[in-house]
């Protein structure tokens, strides 16, 4: 069963920086809820590749989430502009294996086209 976790419309600091990622959603990542501030993750793209990501939270005060690793590599693979779009989803198969999966998506005459 698919679960998305985020479905956002990039902005600079997402381009330049880092992904920042929704706290409400955090609990796809079950070792942040186990104090650890950072988990390592694979999400693979629409077209078979896997890119090594990482989220991290602040130790202290608010958390803000963001995903970085290979998202800045990701970001100029896939040649991302402000206003694209990205959906991470989470999937559990019958034997409790989880993987991620990752699609980018550019606005084109306002359909959302997919970006490979």
């Amino acid at each position: 069963m698919a679960e998305e976790l985020i479905n956002k419309i990039l902005t600079r600091t997402d381009l330049e920086n880092r992904l920042a990622y929704p706290t409400q959603s955090l609990g796809a990542f079950p070792l942040l809820s186990q104090g650890h501030n950072s988990v390592r993750f694979d999400a693979r793209d629409t077209l078979g590749k896997v890119w090594n990501l990482k989220i991290s939270t602040r130790a202290q005060g608010h958390p803000k989430p963001a995903i970085t690793g290979e998202w800045l590599s990701l970001v100029q693979e896939k040649g991302l502009r402000v206003g694209d779009r990205i959906v991470l989803t989470r999937e559990v198969d019958e034997d409790d294996e989880v993987s991620y999966e990752i699609r980018t998506e550019h606005m084109i005459f306002n359909v959302w086209a997919p970006v490979q």
